[in-house]
Order: C-alpha cells, then structure tokens, then sequence
C-alpha cells in the first residue's frame, strides 16, 4: 500500500481565501483592471496549437526594457512561486540550511521543506526590522546556504535600505534570494536589479502580479548572473510559460507609461488610505508603509476581520496585526464606512 513521504505528513497547505466577498483587500492586487483591448490584442496573435516559447522571449525583452536590465539575467517562470521552487530544488543540496525571517511571506519556508531542505527561521525585532551585521553573523556560525526574504517587506511593509542588502550579499557566500514583489511601489533606486551581474550570490524575484496588475495569468522573473541564469533556464520545465500569459505579459509590460501612471494610482490610494485610518481609535499602530498595503497592530485584529467579512470586505489578519492593502475609491470607501460603523458602535457602548 502506497503511503505519502514523511516530508508531506506534517505539512499545512496555504489556503487562500475564498467565497464571494465583493470587497478583496486581503491579496494585494492592483485594482487597476488592465486594458481590455490590450488583451484581446495579444491574445490574437497566440498560435494555440503550437508549444510556447520556451524563453519567453517578448515578455522577457519587455521586463528588461522596462526595467534596465539585460534579457541574458532574466529568466520567467508562472509566478515568483515556480521560480522559488526551481531555487530551492536545483541551486540548494537536500538537508542544506535556509534561514528565512518572521514575519515574512510563508512558501519560502513552505517550497524549502518540499525539496527536504532544512528551514531555520529567525524572528524579526520588536519593531519588525532586522540587524544586518547579526544576520550576516548568524549565516557563518550556522552554515547557512541560503537567506531569502521579500524587501520591502510581506507584511510588515517595511523596506531595508539598499546599502544594507549589499551589505548583507556581499558579507556572506549564502545564496541570497531578494523578493523585490512590492519594490515598484517603494522607490527603485532601492532595487539591486542592475547589480545582479556583480555578485556570484544574488537573485532577485520580480512579479507581474501586483503593480503590472496580471495576478491572473501568473508571470515572474528571476533575475540573477548568467551562471545561476543558465542554471535556472536549464531546470525549468522545457515550456513552462504558456503562449497566453507570455503575449499578455509583453503586451503590458511594453506599456511604459501605462505602467508608471498605475504605479500613481495605486501609491495615491495607499496614502489616503493610511491616512484615513489614522484618524481612527480602534488602532494602536499604523507603520509606515512602502508597498500598496498598510500594516496595522491592534488587540482587536480578529475582532475586526471577522466584522468586515461580515460586511462582505476581506483583509487579512497576521495574529494582532491587519494588512490592508490598497482599493478603488469605492472600495476604500466601503472599507472606511464599515470601521467607522464598528468605531461608533464601540463608542455607544
């Protein structure tokens, strides 16, 4: 009798969210909708009776041009999540040590168990920040071979300053994986894309799935130097990106100004969003924020999720803390309404 591997015995699958909550604030999506005719345009030319690139070429091109970056470093995968999976797969050795942070984005740990590497994970301080020099420190006493973490930060929305990362990289001979997911709505002199060629150790992930807006089709980018390149492009799947995801990918991504004037849109929305609910008592701390969502600490955090699915707005609680992240005017709205209403309630009590 078939039994599954010891390795998938004590697992907790993620679970996102589901049922019909007409207010979605707990994914951190774009709420801008991409242009339709865009779409339909780059849908049209796909061949679907044909395999797709297996380099993604157009929609790599694109990501380059976009970013200053060099195609030759760029490697695309479904989603940052299949190239996490390569990394840990392909570029780490079964039972090597990966040292992640809490809080942070949870299928790091998740992708490193599957492939039987061992997860130690270091929590953050107090303030959710972290020292560089006890990081670096930590890694040689340990054996650490590789350190991942999101910059800025899921969720704490927080950002490590660009001198810091290189400190970090440059102090270790770990592998380190940058997931640069919310960097676009931070400030991109931050990113260490152009500085992917200089270090033997650095990858950097990006994603289509939150400014660009395609959560939907599933697109990401692995940017590193060409022998960690080559090796990425030599694991994945022959054709891992479908032809429909590619061409949609490209199509946007060539959209420059269509890019820069989302990345506004949403920016304006975090700020008056954060400040909106700062004005409120029912929160103890608002942090400053650099993705499109803002990370709140309250005693009442499960109180106030749960009273908000009520109201059909999903936002997503991390123990005593909420991560909000950015809407529509109407969304935001509706938001603000419903915990203004939970504000007063508590106030006549």
């Amino acid at each position: 009798m078939y039994k599954l591997p010891k390795k998938l015995r004590n697992f907790t699958p993620y679970e996102p969210l589901v049922g019909d909550y007409p207010v979605r604030l707990d994914v951190n999506e774009s709420f801008i909708e991409v242009p339709h005719e865009k779409v339909a345009a780059a849908i049209e030319k796909v061949k679907l009776n044909r395999y797709p690139d297996p380099y993604a070429t157009e929609a790599v091109s694109a990501f380059a041009r976009l970013f200053g970056v060099e195609s030759r470093y760029v490697t695309a995968g479904n989603g940052s999540d299949e190239l996490i999976g390569l990394i840990c797969a392909g570029l780490l050795e079964k039972g090597d040590k990966v040292l992640t942070l809490n809080p942070d984005f949870s299928m790091y740990g998740f992708y490193a168990k599957l492939y039987e590497l061992e997860v130690i994970t270091l929590p953050k301080r107090s303030d959710f920040t972290f020292d560089t020099d006890e990081i670096r420190e930590f890694i040689r006493a340990n054996g650490i071979k590789c350190v991942i973490f999101s910059n800025p930060c899921n969720p704490t929305s927080l950002g490590l300053e660009k001198d810091e990362v290189r400190r970090l990289i440059s102090g270790s001979d770990a592998l380190v994986v940058l997931d640069e997911a919310y960097m676009d709505f931070w400030d991109e002199s931050q990113s260490l894309l152009s500085e992917v060629s200089q270090y033997s150790n650095l990858v950097v992930l990006r994603t289509c799935s939150k400014s660009v807006a395609l959560a939907g089709i599933r697109m990401g980018f692995a940017v590193s130097n060409e022998e960690i390149t080559y090796a990425l492009r030599m694991m994945k799947s022959p054709f891992n990106v479908n032809s429909l995801t590619q061409a949609i990918a490209a199509e946007i991504l060539f959209d420059g100004q269509g890019y820069a004037n989302a990345i506004g849109l949403i920016k304006a929305s975090v700020r008056s969003l954060k400040t909106e609910l700062e004005r409120m008592s029912i929160f103890e701390k608002i942090y400053d924020t650099k993705t499109n969502f803002v990370f709140i600490e309250t005693p009442r955090a499960e109180e106030i999720c749960e009273y908000l699915l009520k109201q059909g707005i999903a936002i997503r609680r991390f123990g005593t803390h909420l991560r909000i992240c950015a809407g529509t005017h109407d969304e935001n709205r509706a938001l603000l309404k419903a915990l203004e209403e939970l504000e007063k309630g508590n106030r006549e009590c």
